[in-house]
């Protein structure tokens, strides 16, 4: 049965299947715009995350689970002496699972939630075990956060695709066996001050069989590793719409985190938002927030004692996130290999957890991000502070690796079907009532048109429609509006040659790209004034010809105000007009998820998978506590997006006790002789 089907059987399901978000949608729109508006007022007067320092901070350990039925993990007093231990990865690893973007329609989410939840996946002969660890990467709800949004777009979904056993099991107190859920708020999930997110999320509830265990908007455990041994440390970190890292939250990662790091612990650090694809120079803003956490918090961390910073010997081998749909890593270019371990740290973006798919071709070939700590220690005044630090370290080089999906060339074509008649992709049929939005104002301009004439000239407008000739008609509703576009296009490319005027646009880009859009829709109107010309010419009462012309204005506005539109979207270069390419097609194929694989010898090997076409074909299957959705024609198939990529921990430079990989080597073999 199809997702309009399920909805009937809402009521056993617990939750309604929604169809995916038309973004373009005039309703859709109008929501969204709202909610943004209210979201950054909110961000600007009452960050929640001040008030998130009520709430525990106690660190989260693998070795702490909640049992089950419990409410989270046991609070550690500081009386209570605790030996730490250092975590061992299972002999068949601890797996990871990193999925965003997913809060969408029904289809896309609950095929990748259901594909996550299986317990094995084979994938080009490969058998890859389920995430021992779920980390939602941001925008766990679609179009804007509420409680029943989320309780139909994501935990309903999850809930069913992963059931929580009939019967409470033996107690589980580390993992794995427990499968974990932890969460990131994206843009969307902040769009009602994160008053949802926080409810779903820090109160250690199940989702299904997921199980919830942080405290906070964001969080901190370590996977491996501890007690003097290095290991792999799993950090989350909210941005908050692209502000300022809050003081709570900085004091939560330093408590937890920096003050624990060793050197030698490596790090996987997700962040809302992929920062670095707008780093194309070290210094660029864009990365200020994100570099300031990894140099003075990871990298560095400050002493009190003798107030100055010293290096942690820790380092980000793998920075994740999502909020951009689609997938690209970088990778970090180094002409020699390290010569004892380490590698290149790697940064990718997966965010096809269940949204729209977005497009690639735009993202930079390389970007320069900032190098490590600088050499001068800051004093402690600074040390704790927000602000963004500077590294006067050589910047960090990293490289597009051609294994992105869409492809570039893919990605081009499919932006294209937005302007396409023929395609099932094209603007107004994708996106309910926005042909007829567009095609009723073009109808109350004219509308407008006619009483002015009407009353300026004394003269009814059908009679002056019927002495307008055709070339006269040609000329002035579509010539002279083509003519001023291309005119427009010209000079554009001309100015933008002068400093001076790029740097007025600069200030200036939003009311010009609002001009543009008129002068399309300008366009677009005189060639339904062209047609309703043409129309007027037919020999009919002057009572259904002025239906006539006036429903020839309002279809015309429908298509070629749509036409027109779609043209635009496609004509602007950057902005957030250019990001409807994509989103106005609301392309709900193409989704995956990254499954990562920590080995016991310290190696983290990261699985990018991908499904071709989502599930819509659904048949209810009797469980324990109701029904549950499976695919009628069973799981979709899979596939690696890329090659696995290897992720090797932290380079230990060795000391003049600790020898080099090579020395151990001569040392092994020596003793292995008499």
């Amino acid at each position: 049965m199809k997702r309009h089907e399920l909805a009937l059987h809402s009521k056993d399901l617990g939750f309604t299947p929604r169809e995916a978000v038309r973004w373009l949608a005039p309703i859709a729109l109008a929501r969204t715009a709202l909610k943004v508006m209210t979201a950054t007022v909110f961000a600007d007067f009452g960050d929640k995350r001040e008030l998130e320092a009520g709430l525990p901070g106690t660190p989260l350990e693998l070795g702490r689970l909640p049992l089950p039925g419990q409410a989270g993990q046991p609070p550690v007093t500081e009386k209570e002496l605790r030996v730490p231990v250092p975590l061992r990865v299972p002999d068949d690893g601890l797996w990871l699972d990193f999925a965003a973007d997913l809060g969408d329609g029904f289809d896309a989410t609950y095929t990748v939630a259901f594909l996550l939840a299986q317990e094995r996946l084979a994938v080009d002969g490969m058998e890859l075990k389920r995430g021992n660890i779920l980390v939602l990467g941001g925008d766990e709800v679609y179009p804007v956060a509420s409680p029943g949004q989320y309780e139909d777009r994501m935990l309903g979904p999850y809930r069913k695709a992963f059931p929580a056993p009939a019967a409470p099991g033996p107690p589980v107190v580390e993992c794995p066996p427990a499968t974990v859920m932890l969460a990131l708020p994206g843009n969307h999930d902040w769009y009602d001050g994160l008053t949802s997110f926080i409810r779903i999320f820090t109160r250690h509830r199940s989702i299904g069989a997921w199980r919830t265990i942080q405290n906070r908007s964001y969080f901190a455990v370590r996977l491996s590793g501890g007690a003097g041994t290095p290991g792999w440390w799993l950090l989350g970190l909210d941005s908050q719409l692209g502000q300022y890292i809050d003081e709570p939250q900085l004091e939560y990662f330093y408590r937890n985190v920096t003050s624990q790091l060793i050197k030698g612990d490596s790090i996987i650090l997700c962040l809302a938002s992929p920062s670095w694809v707008y780093s194309e120079t070290a210094g660029d803003p864009a990365f200020q927030q994100a570099d300031f956490f990894e140099q003075d918090y990871l990298r560095r961390r400050f002493n009190p004692q003798t107030g100055l910073f010293e290096d942690t010997g820790a380092e980000i081998r793998l920075w994740l996130s999502g909020d951009l749909h689609h997938y690209s890593r970088y990778e970090e270019y180094s002409p020699a290999a390290a010569p004892d371990g380490g590698g290149p740290a790697q940064l990718i973006t997966c965010g096809l957890g269940g949204a729209y798919l977005s497009e690639t071709h735009w993202l930079p070939p390389e970007i320069c991000l900032p190098g490590g700590p600088p050499g001068p220690a800051r004093s402690s005044s600074t040390a704790r502070s927000s602000s963004p630090g500077r590294s006067s370290s050589p910047a960090r080089r990293f490289v597009r690796a051609p294994g992105s999906h869409p492809a570039t060339n893919i990605s081009r074509q499919l932006a294209l079907r937005l302007a396409n008649p023929f395609s099932p992709y094209w603007l107004p049929a994708r996106n309910p009532a926005f042909g007829p939005l567009l095609g009723l104002l073009h109808a109350v301009v004219f509308l407008a048109g006619w009483v002015i004439y009407g009353s300026v000239r004394n003269r009814p407008l059908m009679e002056a429609l019927e002495g307008v000739g055709l070339a006269r008609a040609l000329l002035f509703g579509v010539l002279g509006p083509l003519l001023a576009l291309a005119l427009l296009v010209l000079g554009w490319k001309l100015l933008g040659r002068i400093r001076w005027f790029r740097d007025w646009f600069r200030d200036r880009g939003g009311t010009l790209t609002f001009l543009r859009g008129l002068l399309y829709q300008l366009t677009a109107l005189g060639a339904g004034l062209s047609l309703a010309v043409m129309a007027s010419w037919l020999p009919l009462p002057s009572g259904p010809a002025a239906l006539l012309v006036l429903g020839v204005v309002f279809v015309s506005g429908w298509v070629l105000g749509s036409e027109a539109f779609a043209l635009y979207i496609l004509r602007t270069p950057g902005g957030e007009v250019a990001s409807w390419k994509m989103s106005g097609q609301a392309v709900e194929d193409h989704k995956g998820f990254l499954r990562m694989r920590l080995a016991p010898d310290g190696s983290l090997t990261v699985h990018p998978l991908l499904v071709e076409t989502v599930c819509r074909d659904w048949e209810l299957e009797d469980t324990h506590d109701g029904v549950r959705p499976v695919p009628s024609e069973g799981l979709p198939a899979v596939r690696l997006l890329e090659q696995p990529i290897t992720v090797q921990p932290t380079a230990v430079q060795p000391t003049a006790d600790q020898p080099t990989a090579v020395q151990r080597t001569a040392i092994q073999g020596e003793g292995s002789h008499p």
